[in-house]
């Protein structure tokens, strides 16, 4: 491409050298007195003719050669992605997530559900027992050891419940009051060797304090109503629950 503007450039350079030398000749012929005027030669227009013509032949060619619009070649080149639409600003969100349904609060009365029971020591030293995080469980289920009686945004208020679970909030609230009694069941069999916590068994266990629940009576105060066998019967009441279970004859409950 240089090669060919090269050679346009002399082209044209040489025919204007020779028009402004014709140019000039002219001149000196009109200064003449004698008006006679020299001899130019009458090739000199065909040349300069002819050499401007070429010349700018050359620089059109290479200026169609470089302009798309001109002709239709095919450019190798790599492919650029279009930059990305500008999209209208929005509100910020937040990549955390939400957190997770808590169960315990979906729980119903008469629901079950399993609490660790830990053995720990009171203030004095002396055995005590410590409940752990309760969750929910098949009421058939031997691991069943509470029952709900009470759950909602109220404190608990059932004369039954023996365990509160109150989750908070980050002010402190509590969210909601999980109500817990012992599940003391008719058919059901429980090792009461520690009666502050007993824990369901299968009947066929044998043990002292391995006893077998007949009647559960509840807002009683009373074992009159249990039902006797051969031996009679046996009962335990709790008078602040206001709540009678009712075993065996030959049942021997724990203290």
């Amino acid at each position: 491409m240089w090669v060919v503007v090269g050679m346009a450039v002399v082209l044209l350079a040489a025919a204007a050298a020779l028009g402004a030398d014709a140019i000039a000749r002219q001149r000196r012929a009109a200064a003449n007195r004698s008006g006679a005027s020299p001899r130019t030669g009458g090739r000199r227009p065909v040349v300069i003719s002819a050499l401007a013509v070429t010349g700018w032949l050359l620089v059109y060619s290479v200026v169609a050669s470089n302009l798309p619009f001109v002709h239709h070649d095919t450019i190798a080149g790599t492919a650029t992605a279009a930059p990305p639409e500008l999209v209208p600003a929005g509100q910020p969100t937040t990549s955390a997530r939400p957190q997770a349904a808590d169960p315990m609060a979906a729980l119903k009365v008469g629901d079950c559900v399993e609490v660790p029971i830990e053995q720990t020591k009171d203030a004095s030293g002396a055995p005590a027992w410590r409940a752990g995080a309760p969750e929910p469980s098949d009421c058939d289920s031997m691991d069943a050891n509470f029952r709900v009686v009470q759950n909602g945004p109220d404190p608990c208020t059932n004369p039954l419940y023996t365990l509160d679970r109150a989750p908070r909030d980050k002010t402190g609230k509590a969210r909601y009051h999980l109500c817990l009694t012992f599940d003391w069941r008719a058919g059901v069999c429980y090792d009461t060797t520690v009666m502050d916590a007993p824990s369901k068994v299968d009947c066929a266990t044998s043990g002292e304090h391995i006893v077998q629940a007949t009647a559960v009576f509840e807002n009683s105060t009373s074992g009159a109503g249990c039902p006797r066998d051969g031996r009679g019967a046996v009962w335990v009441i709790w008078h602040k629950l206001q709540l009678t279970v009712c075993f065996r004859g030959s049942d021997n409950p724990g203290k």
